[in-house]
């Protein structure tokens, strides 16, 4: 009852609101007895608190009204919103900019560099260093009697050798003929008879003939021996085959492969210097490529045709030593030189040329057969002939199985 009379005080103590004062088109409604006033409504009253910024703007004027995909990316899913590409520019071509384009370092600065104390010091301490361990790694070639560097051990030469007898072995696999084949049992003759005459008989040899029309044979580093039956047909007798054999073994008596991984170590800090050059931008990148190409040609395809040839000597005097005829040698290379399609310059190639190596073997002829004179072959031969000789002529040494 408190409550109601407080309430009715109230009600009477407010001013009255008559409809005269109120224009009728603001009622929305009027009562239609006149007993009965409508209180006024409190004024509304401004808030001086400041909204929140939204976390995200409004879309600029210019943007398209989004697609139902950008609405679901924009949405709760976890994904976002993929971004615009960037604005990709096109430069025009200046040649007058390139002409004009100076190296990172200048020749007053690399001069300055060259002049240093130090940059002294380290030069004088390394050439020594290099000058010592070049002549602690010299050696001489066995039978031809060559010196040259070489830092490689037979291990490691070896290790790199097993390598790519399993890349050949993969190669090959299902080509690889089996022992009972005619052609591997000809190569066995003749590596049987090669092998003591090479100083290598403590070396564990494999071989395997891979049927393939190829006319290639090589003996990688551990003694393991591929022979393509491409070949074959070159050589028509053991003597032929013997010069081939004999050829690819004496790579592994010289060691030429540790001896190419070693010229490599040697020619590592000038390919480094041609790098740098690249790098300062004072050969415009050119220095790099034309350096390797400089030492492709003037160091690394001369020193290749010199073991090549080195190895045709000491191929040629393995098979005399064997009582295998060295004049066959020449004949091999006859035949290769018939059998070629096209042959290429001898500067261009890793080996010499055919007519080079007919005229090396036949200089060396003399030397051979005085080889296989002093091994005691004469008198086995001897008796070859004359029992050839009794028996009609007929029977033949050496023919292709």
């Amino acid at each position: 009852m408190i409550q109601r009379a407080l309430f009715q005080a109230s009600f009477k103590a407010s001013p009255r609101l008559t409809t005269s004062a109120i224009p009728k088109h603001s009622v929305p409604w009027r009562p239609t007895s006149t007993s009965h006033t409508i209180p006024p409504r409190a004024p509304f009253q401004t808030s001086t608190r400041t909204r929140p910024t939204p976390r995200t703007p409004p879309n600029p004027p210019h943007t398209r009204t989004p697609s139902l995909q950008t609405l679901r990316l924009e949405s709760g899913s976890g994904f976002r919103r993929p971004r615009r590409p960037h604005k990709i520019i096109h430069t025009k071509f200046d040649p007058e900019q390139v002409r004009s384009a100076k190296p990172l370092l200048t020749v007053e600065q690399l001069w300055h560099v060259a002049t240093h104390g130090w940059t002294k010091l380290v030069v004088v301490v390394g050439g020594v260093g290099a000058v010592v361990f070049y002549v602690s790694n010299l050696e001489e070639v066995p039978v031809s009697g060559r010196r040259r560097f070489n830092c490689y051990s037979d291990k490691s030469v070896e290790a790199q050798g097993d390598m790519m007898y399993e890349k050949t072995m993969r190669d090959a696999r299902g080509a690889i003929l089996p022992d009972y084949d005619p052609r591997v049992k000809k190569v066995h003759r003749v590596m049987e008879r090669l092998i003591p005459a090479s100083g290598m008989e403590d070396t564990r040899w494999e071989l395997h003939v891979i049927h393939s029309d190829e006319m290639n044979a090589f003996v990688l580093p551990g003694g393991k021996v591929f022979v393509y039956s491409g070949i074959l047909p070159i050589a028509k007798n053991d003597d032929m085959l013997a010069a081939i054999l004999g050829h690819e073994i004496a790579h592994n008596v010289a060691r030429h492969s540790a001896e190419h991984l070693s010229s490599l170590v040697i020619l590592a800090p000038v390919r480094f210097v041609f790098a740098w050059l690249d790098f300062s931008g004072f050969t415009f990148g050119l220095g790099r490529v034309l350096g390797d190409l400089a030492l492709e040609f003037g160091l690394m395809m001369p020193a290749s045709r010199k073991q090549e040839s080195e190895a045709d000597y000491i191929g040629l005097m393995m098979m005399a030593k064997a009582c295998y005829d060295p004049k066959a040698a020449v004949k091999v290379w006859q035949r290769m030189e018939a059998a070629r399609e096209s042959d290429i310059p001898q500067w261009l190639s890793t080996h010499p040329s055919d007519n080079t190596r007919i005229e090396q073997m036949t200089k060396w002829l003399p030397k051979a057969e005085a080889a296989r004179d002093e091994s005691g072959c004469a008198v086995t031969l001897g008796y070859a002939k004359d029992f050839q000789e009794t028996m009609g002529g007929w029977v033949s040494f050496g023919k292709m199985i």
